[in-house]
């Protein structure tokens, strides 16, 4: 009954009392019943980042990854650190939440849209020394980023919607993060490609799915594949580089496991033993490494 009242309450957008039932609720649950237990962590956290209280929300998500068990709970516990990471400006532990979500499920477009936006706020953060809370050149295309009050990061006001345009201001003094950031991205002229190239796998995923979608859904579908193509043209992206890295990101759409149209290769729940999470070295080599070498090779 906690529970539902809780659901109740957050779906109204009153979050302190949704927040201080689901504390009600989990001191009521058995230490054995796991499942719940999750859910309830999960949901104070979500209750936590809509007030604004971003650290104590990713304190939980970080607790939660620590006990996951099978790849749903590890998927449900990246995609809320991601969120969280994404609302402070953590942009390279944010790029790798995403990684790991993408390597869970490579066929999710949002996942690619989401690492598109992140290389290319660290891609602006290193070459102009911009705080990435600024969002009027961040691409927007997943509305996930609107969590709470305004935050003060920086000395500098994080909008509560990141599709609010603000002036592109440069941070005053030394910026530690882009210093932070280039030590992690030394090639950093390859972000801008890996944006590009994630967008683009992002999109070929919708166009495969498209079949499947009707009405308002569909809608939304193409609707966000014209966004990706406008973004792309913004970019400057050549035809020749463009059509190298649709075939590229597309590689794994022809296999024999997608023969049928429309139809994915989606991961079972998988227990964690049985499955290797690829370090970031590896997602690159696996996404990006051949687009490199055809492209003439970035070193």
């Amino acid at each position: 009954m906690w529970k539902f009242r809780a659901d109740f309450s957050y779906r109204q957008e009153d979050f302190e009392k949704a927040l201080k039932e689901y504390s009600d609720c989990y001191a009521l649950i058995p230490p054995a019943n796991n499942a719940m237990r999750r859910d309830v962590q999960e949901s104070q956290a979500r209750c936590l980042m809509r007030l604004g209280r971003h650290k104590e929300a990713l304190e939980i998500a970080e607790m939660l990854t620590k006990v996951v068990s099978n790849t749903d709970h590890l998927t449900g516990t990246l995609h809320l650190q991601a969120t969280i990471h994404n609302y402070l400006g953590n942009l390279q532990e944010e790029v790798w939440c995403l990684q790991q979500l993408i390597s869970l499920h490579p066929f999710n477009p949002e996942f690619w849209i989401s690492l598109a936006e992140s290389y290319n706020s660290v891609f602006l953060t290193i070459t102009n020394c911009k705080d990435p809370s600024q969002s009027s050149r961040r691409f927007n295309l997943c509305a996930r980023r609107s969590l709470g009050t305004p935050q003060c990061i920086n000395g500098i006001a994080r909008p509560i919607d990141s599709s609010v345009s603000v002036d592109d201001t440069i941070v005053p003094g030394q910026c530690n993060e882009r210093d932070t950031l280039l030590n992690v991205y030394t090639h950093w002229e390859q972000l801008r490609m890996w944006s590009c190239a994630s967008f683009i796998r992002a999109r070929l995923l919708l166009q495969f799915i498209q079949p499947q979608h009707a009405s308002f859904v569909l809608e939304k579908n193409l609707k966000t594949q014209k966004q990706i193509e406008k973004l792309l043209e913004k970019a400057g992206l050549l035809k020749e580089h463009k059509l190298l890295m649709e075939e590229v990101m597309g590689e794994d759409l022809l296999a024999e496991r997608t023969k049928e149209e429309g139809q994915t290769d989606t991961k079972t729940t998988q227990a964690l033993a049985s499955f290797i999470m690829p370090s970031e070295t590896d997602f690159k080599d696996r996404w990006f490494q051949k687009i490199n070498t055809l492209l003439g090779g970035i070193k």
